[in-house]
């Protein structure tokens, strides 16, 4: 099986986790400890050029968003892009005020940032989002939101690596101000879900750390990835290549494909049941269809392999 519905690093990590892995291994018996979990802080800020302060935690990008809803959404509204993959919106509905979703339609995927200014909401964009790959909101309408109402804004930068783009410089000025990234895509630690908060001040004073949840192995292999940023960048060279590689050959089969500043493409096909017909065929795609728009479909970068598969399949199904 193929699967390309993910958004997972089709490459392993760099060799060194490897060793790395099994350091930690050894001492399973033995709970993480703070001199472990203080050189993940510093190679995380260290990544990031940014305070150690600055840094919370925890074991994947899901967990952290849960924890914040559970801290800040009581009282407020939640405001998501729609469609939304983040699932732990599903606790903000027995907590928050109500949930206002901003639906993305295509072609320009647009939003009016200004409808939700003067809230006092948490406000939860990824950033390139997921699933159309692109950025929706610049850095003027952020600050817009940042210094309107009383609003939190979370910023999901899993896919940082791959649009480089970023607003951790703003987390210092806007206490408000929060960034989530992860271990999971450029270092492709998916199986150990090491992510992490760039807090501004007013999370840092209110939100709890969860280092300590973080398993020795994982915290280990999160460490040494961070060394080798330069295998990391060259695995994210080989994925965008491969992603417009697959851009091109989608569109050549007559398929709509979304430019993308992430590690997928978003895809509107005339193929009737294009995801089930694929399914037959071994090669899980993202179907859109059930949570958004009908003939949308999120397609993950592959290996080469996987993707000339892909386009095999999808030319047998055109024909």
């Amino acid at each position: 099986m193929i699967d390309l519905s993910s958004n997972e690093n089709p490459y392993p990590p760099s060799p060194m986790v490897y060793s790395a892995v099994a350091l930690g291994l050894n001492q399973l018996n033995r709970y993480i400890g703070a001199e472990e979990i203080a050189m993940l802080r510093k190679a995380l800020a260290d990544y990031c050029e940014v305070s150690e302060e600055c840094i919370i935690a925890g074991p994947g990008t899901d967990f952290l968003i849960e924890k914040i809803v559970g801290c800040f959404a009581m009282g407020r509204d939640v405001i998501i892009l729609n469609p939304s993959f983040f699932k732990a919106i599903d606790r903000a509905k027995h907590i928050a005020r109500r949930i206002k979703r901003l639906q993305l339609i295509p072609p320009s995927f647009r939003v009016e940032w200004d409808s939700v200014l003067g809230t006092s909401a948490l406000v939860i964009i990824d950033h390139p989002n997921n699933p159309t790959g692109k950025c929706i909101i610049n850095r003027t309408q952020l600050i817009g939101l940042l210094e309107s109402g009383n609003s939190l804004v979370i910023i999901d930068e899993a896919c940082f690596e791959f649009s480089g783009e970023t607003f951790v410089d703003l987390v210092e000025d806007y206490p408000n101000l929060a960034i989530i990234r992860t271990l999971d895509k450029a270092f492709a630690l998916a199986g150990l879900k090491v992510s992490y908060l760039i807090a501004g001040k007013f999370f840092q004073n209110k939100f709890s750390s969860f280092e300590w949840l973080i398993n020795r192995p994982a915290c280990a292999a999160a460490v040494i990835a961070l060394e080798d940023k330069a295998y990391a960048k060259n695995s994210v060279d080989r994925i965008v290549h491969e992603r417009e590689r697959m851009r091109y050959k989608l569109e050549e089969l007559g398929m709509d494909v979304a430019p993308s500043q992430a590690n997928f493409l978003l895809v509107n096909s005339t193929i009737p049941d294009l995801a089930l017909e694929l399914r037959k065929k071994d090669i899980l795609i993202g179907d859109l269809s059930g949570m958004w728009l009908s003939d949308y479909y999120r397609i993950s970068v592959g290996n080469r392999e996987e993707i000339n598969a892909l386009i095999k399949a999808i030319e047998k199904l055109s024909n």
